[in-house]
């Protein structure tokens, strides 16, 4: 066999190849992109869509035509959209023809939202006419224009004409009617138009007034509450230094009880009649099981400033414990929060369990759970927080580490609603106080 047909028959079975293989796989520029994320679309029919169709935002390629299925009576097209592409929610999706009898596409319009689309979730479809539906809609204009001609018919008739002519002359009569009454009435009317401007004038003023007023009130009530900040803290210290004073004194009580109990001093002597002695210690017995509850109370003042880095703001917080026991405690927080609308409190009931204290109650004004982890004799504190679990996104999560640097310094460092992409942000500061 001669080279030249050899080679010929080679390029010709080349050529057929990668016709077949073009013809199979279509666009195979989706071979080279990463897999991405599944959106769908329910339109009232898919005619002339296929499978690998394009799917564009404002022009531009971001994926392509996955799967067309039959949903009830409408057609789901579902869209594999590559991961470097995002829909904006509130996004709406058309079927689309490159010219008029040309490749049809899915044209996604995007919204003006801030938020992007999940994976799974439905774009909304746009009616779109095709070049198909211009005869139905040619046919049906034809039928409202033979409608409107027989109504404009019916009208022309002599007894329409007559109506018409009746109606004409009853708002001509009315029309005149209407013009002896307004000049009949002329000043009183230009009285109550003048009247009715000035009291509009009066009421602006007050308005502008009462605003002006409620202004002045925010800011002395903001003036306040920034002015009692320290006060707050120098409360909460004296607060500690009253039960500490408490402590002290419930525990000399408790060493004179014990001595009167041995018999020891005048007291002592006194209680060795067997009788008196029984009555006397029966009393003693109630006072104390009273009163050592009373010595295992403890109080906790603690302030601390947060640097967010994300919002380069400064967060402060301050909070005030109370133990009941050695075991269950209760604690309260004031939060000033920049990314928040005025002050936020915390309440929360908690129980020491060794190296672990669960707490519940409200976190940052809405509903929460945390739980804490003490190590290195207390020195060093983790706390997982979880609260505002019905939020759009899913619930505010916290971690924060404290660090005992000095017996009343504390560091900080954490990370804020780490559960979301969008706002988790890491700060990091100091505390001051007990815990």
């Amino acid at each position: 066999m001669r080279r030249e047909i050899k080679i010929g028959i080679f390029l010709a079975g080349t050529f057929l190849i990668l016709a077949a293989l073009i013809f199979i796989a279509g666009d195979m520029s989706t071979w080279f992109q990463k897999p991405g994320y599944d959106l769908s679309v329910l339109f009232p029919t898919a005619t002339g869509l296929e499978k690998h169709a394009a799917a564009r935002l404002a022009g531009v390629k971001i994926g392509y035509v996955k799967d067309i299925r039959l949903d009830q009576r409408k057609a789901r097209v579902v869209l594999a959209i590559w991961p470097k592409y995002q829909v904006p929610k509130g996004s709406r999706a058309t079927l689309a023809s490159i010219g008029l009898v040309g490749e049809r596409y899915i044209e996604i319009s995007p919204s003006e939202q801030a938020e992007f689309l999940k994976p799974g979730e439905t774009i909304e479809a746009s009616a779109a006419i095709g070049f198909d539906q211009i005869g139905s809609l040619a046919a049906s204009i034809g039928d409202e224009l033979k409608a409107v001609s027989q109504s404009i018919r019916k009208i022309t008739d002599e007894e329409a004409q007559q109506n018409l002519s009746g109606i004409l002359k009853n708002l001509n009569a009315f029309t005149q009617e209407l013009g002896e009454f307004l000049a009949a009435n002329k000043g009183g009317l230009e009285t109550g138009i003048r009247s009715a401007s000035r009291v509009a004038q009066e009421f602006d003023q007050k308005l502008g007034a009462v605003s002006l007023s409620l202004d002045e009130t925010l800011r002395a009530v903001k003036g306040i509450a920034a002015e009692n900040q320290e006060s707050i803290k120098s409360n909460l210290q004296k607060l500690e230094d009253v039960l500490t004073e408490l402590q002290e004194s419930v525990r000399l009580l408790r060493n004179s009880l014990e001595k009167i109990d041995r018999g020891e001093g005048t007291v002592g002597k006194l209680v060795q009649d067997p009788k008196l002695y029984e009555e006397a210690r029966e009393t003693l017995g109630t006072v104390k099981r009273t009163v050592e509850p009373l010595s295992q109370m403890r109080a906790t003042g603690h302030f601390r400033a947060d640097y967010l880095n994300e919002t380069r703001k400064y967060k402060g917080t301050i909070s005030a414990g109370f133990y009941l026991t050695p075991r269950s405690f209760l604690l309260g927080q004031v939060v000033d929060d920049p990314r928040q609308k005025g002050f936020v409190y915390s309440v929360q009931a908690g129980m020491r369990l060794g190296a672990v204290a669960p707490r519940a109650g409200i976190i940052e004004s809405e509903f929460g759970a945390g739980v804490d982890f003490l190590v290195l004799g207390d020195r060093l504190m983790f706390s997982l927080e979880g609260f505002d679990f019905e939020r759009d996104g899913g619930p505010h999560l916290r971690l924060t580490s404290q660090f005992a640097l000095l017996r009343y310094l504390h560091l900080v460092l954490g990370i804020d609603d780490l559960g979301s992409d969008s706002r988790r942000e890491i700060y990091f500061g100091l505390g001051l106080g007990t815990r």
